[in-house]
């Protein structure tokens, strides 16, 4: 059974303000007017994409292939992210769950989710769960109360529990309640019917797309934190050395990045965005995201000159309006980004040097 230690993080919260889609309230990182240009911009961009997803797939069945990696790259309409209608058939397909695999998998194993449910998960997994899930975007209208009819804290249970008991080895992690929230905000249909794509999505995750991220040595977190700086040293020397200067390294920095993929360290459209890229080319916008991110607040990283400067910035820079500004983050992503084939190279060399060294002593703390 694999049971891991708790990694506590903080949780920015919001005031209380309207409630925008997917049931977080307005953020407070930006004034009342930058919201609404925000929103008003990024709804004329849905809206285009929108009728192009329209345009190039209502009439034909979708293939993996360029077209569809850009598109998917621009941002996958909302209403599209969980089932697109084509009209010929007028069959659901699920965009996430088909890239991903999940779709397949969830097809060839009928019922096995309800099997899942029925098993029991190792005492001490079930405790940290039922710890979890109250820390669990207690902000969000969705999160905050069990006993509420429209609640998807009950849903949320029984999909980790529900995996946890399924596949033992992995077992669960803080940063899967994160994930499987943000699934389960997407997805539109039945409860019942939500928890099972949410269970084989998350499945397509951890089992299928992602390195092992959740060993109880977090070895692969901290190596992609270690390759994501090596990324930085590279392409901006300058930066590095205000990081390396100041005691800290990117693990300490970045590792919550990895572990939640971005859920609760983003705003809720830029980790769409970002799941958008994930679930149809694997982590190599986990890297992407991470670089843009450093590198769009990079003057004002500059300007720290020792450690607790450095981590308040980590912090604040992660929600404010850059990164609120989703489709103009995403472009980001693409601007001057590493492919695959580098952090691919940094990270057997990384393995290598540190072949006779102890990855496992580089800290993971709370960002």
């Amino acid at each position: 059974m694999n049971v891991h230690r708790e990694v506590h993080f903080a949780v920015l919260t919001a005031s209380d303000s309207e409630l925008p889609e997917y049931g977080f309230e307005a953020p407070v990182y930006v004034n009342p007017t930058d919201y609404i240009d925000f929103k008003n911009g990024y709804t004329d961009t849905l809206n285009h994409r929108r009728s192009r997803w329209a345009e190039q797939f209502s009439r034909k069945s979708i293939a993996r292939g360029r077209k569809l990696k850009r598109f998917c790259r621009k941002g996958i309409p909302p209403a599209s992210r969980p089932e697109v209608v084509f009209f010929q058939m007028l069959n659901l397909f699920q965009i996430w769950m088909m890239v991903s695999g999940a779709k397949s998998r969830m097809e060839a194993s009928p019922g096995l989710y309800l099997e899942a449910l029925s098993k029991e998960p190792d005492k001490k997994i079930m405790s940290v769960i039922l710890a979890d899930l109250p820390r669990t975007f207690p902000e969000n209208v969705f999160f905050k109360n069990f006993t509420d009819p429209e609640s998807k804290l009950p849903s949320l249970k029984r999909v980790l529990v529900a995996f946890a008991a399924q596949f033992p080895k992995v077992g669960y992690c803080q940063g899967f309640n994160y994930i499987t929230a943000m699934l389960l905000l997407v997805l539109r249909g039945s409860p019942e019917a939500n928890e099972e794509r949410a269970f084989w999505l998350l499945d397509a995750l951890i089992n299928h797309l992602l390195p092992p991220y959740y060993s109880d040595d977090m070895v692969s977190v901290r190596r992609d934190c270690m390759v994501l700086g090596d990324l930085i040293k590279l392409r901006d020397p300058a930066l590095n050395s205000i990081v390396v200067n100041s005691g800290v390294n990117y693990t300490t920095l970045c590792a919550k990045w990895f572990i939640c993929l971005y859920a609760d360290v983003l705003p809720i459209e830029t980790t769409m965005r970002i799941f958008d890229c994930l679930f149809y080319e694997g982590d190599k916008i986990l890297f992407r995201a991470g670089f843009a991110l450093i590198r769009l607040h990079r003057n004002h990283l500059l300007q720290c000159d020792e450690f607790p400067a450095l981590l308040t910035t980590f912090r604040s820079m992660c929600q404010d309006k850059q990164t609120l500004w989703c489709h103009e983050f995403l472009q980001a992503t693409e601007c001057a980004a590493p492919g695959r084939l580098m952090f691919q190279a940094l990270r057997k060399y990384i393995t290598k040097i540190y072949m006779y060294r102890d990855i496992s002593n580089i800290m993971v703390t709370e960002t």
